[in-house]
């Protein structure tokens, strides 16, 4: 253990089922959903949806918080890297790591070393990232493609986004819902000096504006999906109905359009190296991808979405 590690007690696994799955579904789409409304959806009693949510909580396997629209930090413009590395790979994915603007980096498995994403405040500011990024030793080549779209992301608030003045009230609002998106408006005015109502007045206009979405967070191993596969695809003619089919796929947690290196780039996890097989499979039958390249991520050096919110 180093001194940075600190012995925390293992949560036992919960036994997910086909109902349990339904629920994340649900809580993807809205984390604030009421017990009486996941239980209409899920076709139980509110008591047993109630518990069915608190099992999932508890067991640390889901989080549902806040996630914050990127340009509420400043940023506008992302990309995805594929990086060729010579010699060893582990050194250099650190070294991409401590970019303030690169919040994803991982070592794969595949005809690149390694993969990164970027999420800066504009082309330009995007532009010199990579360059840096290209010049550090050891990285032989570096392979881009700039987002169009981000069409399905843990990370990523789903509907469309105003921009909404904020003031520091806001901000605090937001804060304490990245760190628990159930929080009871009570709770959340007490945080921030407000009555409930006024908190509640707040939070829906930010859910409202798309400033921030409330969904889950799901840790895949403890789930059984311990297999986690990135993928670029280039689609024929008008790619609009390709890519809704490949966005609907259940295994699919990511899909982003771009342009550059490739048209679309996406990540899926499953219960089996067969089970994303078939799903690269089923995504190459569709009617208008040209062509489908891989890789298997082997360890994840840096995943954080969440920037500093300043007043």
């Amino acid at each position: 253990m180093t001194d940075h590690e600190v012995s925390t007690p293992l949560r036992p696994r919960p036994e997910i089922d086909a109902i349990d799955l339904a629920l994340l579904a649900e809580l993807r789409r809205d984390g604030r959903a009421t017990y009486e409304a996941l239980s209409r959806a899920l076709g139980l009693s509110r008591p047993a949806a109630r518990a069915r949510t608190l099992r999932l909580l508890d067991s640390g396997v889901v989080q549902v918080v806040g996630v914050v629209h990127p340009s509420v930090f400043g940023l506008t413009a992302y990309a995805h890297l594929s990086v060729t590395v010579e010699g060893p790979v582990l050194a250099v994915a650190d070294r991409i790591a401590v970019f303030d603007d690169v919040p994803f980096v991982s070592v794969v498995a595949g005809r690149h070393s390694l993969v990164a994403e970027l999420r800066s405040a504009d082309q330009t500011v995007l532009a010199a990232t990579i360059g840096r990024i290209g010049a550090l030793p050891g990285v032989q080549r570096v392979e881009t493609s700039v987002y169009t779209a981000i069409l399905k992301d843990t990370y990523f608030p789903p509907g469309p986004y105003s921009p909404t003045a904020l003031d520091e009230i806001d901000r605090r609002l937001l804060a304490c819902l990245q760190r628990d998106g159930r929080s009871a408006f009570a709770d959340l005015g007490e945080a921030v000096g407000l009555s409930t109502s006024a908190a509640r007045t707040r939070v829906l206009r930010l859910l409202e504006s798309g400033t921030v979405h409330i969904g889950t967070r799901v840790s895949p191993g403890p789930l059984g999906l311990a297999q986690v596969l990135g993928f670029q695809l280039t689609f024929t003619g008008r790619p609009e109905e390709a890519v809704e089919r490949v966005r609907q796929m259940g295994q699919v947690h990511y899909l982003a359009t771009a342009i550059g290196h490739c048209d679309a780039v996406g990540t899926a996890v499953g219960h089996s190296l067969d089970g994303l097989l078939q799903l690269l499979e089923d995504i190459r039958a569709i009617r208008g991808v040209r062509s489908v390249g891989s890789w298997t991520h082997l360890r994840v050096v840096k995943e954080t979405y969440e920037w500093p919110l300043a007043p």
